[in-house]
Order: structure tokens, then C-alpha cells, then sequence
């Protein structure tokens, strides 16, 4: 399977897009959702460990399995707004320290990156942003499990 042919959360994320345009009219929304999906996806290769293809077998390349260490600190956070950053930043110490360095997460790595940029003006309830979360969490399984079948 090259690079080209790897199903990423982005390509996901934008059909997804045109059926519930309404939760991406604001950027905080989005943010939150991507936030999410970084995190179920850490938690997820966390559990499974990460697989490259090398000469036509599957190598594991991160030898975690079963870590529940972020899995257990993101239970005791709050989803605000304001612990966005907080809970990208600590996904991304995972991402880094056990090497689950995959396409899928550098992907929704980079989708996070581009779209946590904190804007003053926007108003935004903590309710609406725990739901985009909870949102981009659920939907990246969705996601995993589909790309799953198609393989």
C-alpha cells in the first residue's frame, strides 16, 4: 500500500463535513472536533501499536500496547475551550515518546496545528465544544474501523 493510497482523517473529514456543515461554522468548533480525533487516535495506537508495511509485512514499529496512562488523563479533563491546547500538547508528548508515528496521526497532527488558533472575538459555549470533541473522538473510531473493512 504506498502513501497515496492510505485513507486519511482529512479526506474523512471532509465528506464528513458536508453533512453537518453546522458544526464547523466556527473555528473554535472545528478546532475542538480535531482535538478530539488527535486524541482518540493516540489513545487507539496506544493500544494497538503502530504498523509500517516494509517489503510487503507488516513491522511493528511501536512496541506500546495497553498504555492507558493518556487514556486516564484525558478522563479527568474538562473539555473547554481553554484546555484545547493543553490536551493537543499532551497527546503530541505521547505521539512523540512512544513513536506512534503513523499517516493518520501526523495527519490529524498537522489538522490540529492548523486549526487551534485561539481568536478573542469568537464566542463559543463549553457545552458546544465538549460536543465537537466528544464528536471528533467517536467519529475518528468511526473512521478507523471503516478503513478497517476497506483493507
Amino acid at each position: 500500500m504506498d502513501s497515496n493510497s492510505i485513507k486519511l482523517f482529512s479526506k474523512y473529514y471532509s465528506n464528513r463535513q458536508k453533512d453537518s456543515d453546522w458544526l464547523f461554522q466556527k473555528d473554535a468548533l472545528t478546532a475542538a472536533y480535531f482535538v478530539g480525533a488527535y486524541a482518540s487516535a493516540i489513545v487507539e495506537s496506544s493500544w494497538d501499536g503502530v504498523f509500517k508495511t516494509a517489503d510487503e509485512k507488516k513491522v511493528q514499529v511501536s512496541r506500546v500496547t495497553e498504555n492507558e496512562t493518556f487514556k486516564k488523563w484525558l478522563s479527568n479533563q474538562q473539555i473547554t475551550y481553554k484546555n484545547l491546547l493543553k490536551i493537543s500538547n499532551k497527546a503530541a508528548y505521547f505521539h512523540r515518546r512512544f513513536n506512534l508515528d503513523s499517516a493518520i496521526n501526523s495527519d490529524l497532527s498537522s489538522l490540529v496545528t492548523k486549526h487551534l488558533t485561539p481568536k478573542a472575538n469568537e464566542i463559543v459555549l463549553d457545552q458546544e465544544v465538549s460536543f465537537a470533541f466528544l464528536r471528533g473522538f467517536n467519529d475518528f473510531k468511526t473512521f478507523k474501523y471503516t478503513k478497517k473493512e476497506e483493507m
